[in-house]
């Protein structure tokens, strides 16, 4: 079967992550398989690609200086998308992110082929402007499928009126160990993502010193590149802390950083699939993560296989991770409970549901 992939980027991050995870998987299968981004021709997956995947970049990112610009821009790219989709004939086509799905299922428009999107974050907690908002309500009824993360974006759409949504969560294991990760003195509680403001880095940073002058012995390493750099690390320095919290940039070996964790914490605002909680509970990391729109809930059974803390609650983070701090016997057991509850989201299970997707888009499908 021949299928064409839609997603902006490759680059580290969890639609990157999820779109390549599906690209290999029905190359494996022996799907002829197309992966489009918007990227120049130099760009560079930060993930692994299977050598039968054919890698398409469009080079469709050129700023635009007004308004005007920006609407000519997008019918352009909407038009070349068309081109690019039409030359290779998909059986059908899978879109990834909110702007993208809305040009794929306009370029769609009278071709013949299903089109599957992917919502990959809360749509409620990450606007897109009224013009991108109304396209979308109006195109998303188009697709085969809408595919979402959790039950709670599901009935978030479903309150639209769409009737087209499929739940499936992102493939997780926990990352393999290629020896390269920096030194971390420990015991150290770990976190992972971009620098941005949706992962909320400076509610844990401000967590953190609340209990570090009783903790003298732990520090707070943090994964992950963003344009909250400068200002995280302007606070963490006005918390007189650069000794105990590490900002470390982009990191490789994701698994030798959660073999070493002695807790793993989430504080994010939202999510779509907090992809890093699951990573860290499959590698046996106690933790604690914000109840936050949308996944922990779904991952996490407090005090049960985690703990989970009110959204944005700076102080019920802090007695969290002090309690975990100073009960080691706890830890063992919430890591341990974690490693079981993370194996409903294995590749296997997971690309299974995915494969349901496709034949029932394709009936001819295999």
């Amino acid at each position: 079967m021949r299928v064409a992939l839609v997603c902006p980027v490759l680059a580290e991050g969890g639609a990157g992550r999820a779109m390549t995870q599906l690209a290999n998987h029905w190359c494996a299968s022996d799907h002829e398989v197309f992966l489009f981004t918007f990227e120049d021709t130099s760009a560079q997956s930060f993930y692994p690609l299977h050598p039968n995947l054919k890698v398409r970049h469009l080079d469709l990112q050129s700023p635009s200086q007004n308004f005007a610009a920006a609407l000519l821009h997008n019918v352009s790219r909407v038009l070349r998308v068309r081109r690019a989709l039409r030359a290779v004939s998909p059986q059908l086509t899978v879109s990834f992110l909110a702007t993208a799905n809305v040009g794929v299922l306009l370029a769609s428009l009278g071709c013949g082929w299903p089109v599957v999107v992917s919502e990959r974050v809360h749509p409620a907690h990450e606007p897109l402007g009224a013009a991108w908002h109304a396209l979308r309500r109006v195109t998303y009824p188009l697709a085969r499928s809408v595919v979402v993360q959790t039950s709670e974006i599901a009935q978030y759409l479903a309150d639209w009126g769409l009737k087209n949504t499929t739940v499936i969560p992102n493939p997780v294991v926990a990352p393999p160990t290629t020896g390269s990760a920096p030194r971390i003195s420990k015991p150290y509680v770990l976190a992972l993502g971009r620098l941005h403001a949706q992962k909320s880095f400076d509610l844990l940073i401000n967590a953190f010193a609340r209990i570090a002058p009783n903790n003298t012995q732990w520090s707070l390493a943090i994964a992950g590149e963003g344009p909250e750099r400068e200002a995280l690390t302007a606070l963490i320095t006005q918390l007189k802390l650069p000794d105990r919290i590490q900002l470390m940039g982009q990191q490789q070996d994701i698994g030798g950083l959660l073999d070493n964790a002695d807790i793993f914490a989430l504080s994010s605002s939202y999510e779509g699939f907090p992809n890093a909680l699951c990573e860290a509970m499959g590698a046996g990391v106690a933790s604690v993560a914000t109840d936050c729109p949308s996944g922990p809930r779904d991952l996490v059974a407090h005090d049960e296989n985690g703990l989970l803390v009110p959204n944005g609650d700076t102080q019920a983070m802090a007695q969290a991770l002090q309690r975990l701090m100073n009960d080691a016997p706890l830890r063992a057991q919430l890591a341990s409970a974690a490693t079981a509850a993370a194996e409903d989201y294995a590749p296997v299970r997971v690309m299974s549901q995915w494969d349901e997707l496709l034949e029932d888009a394709v009936p001819c499908a295999g």
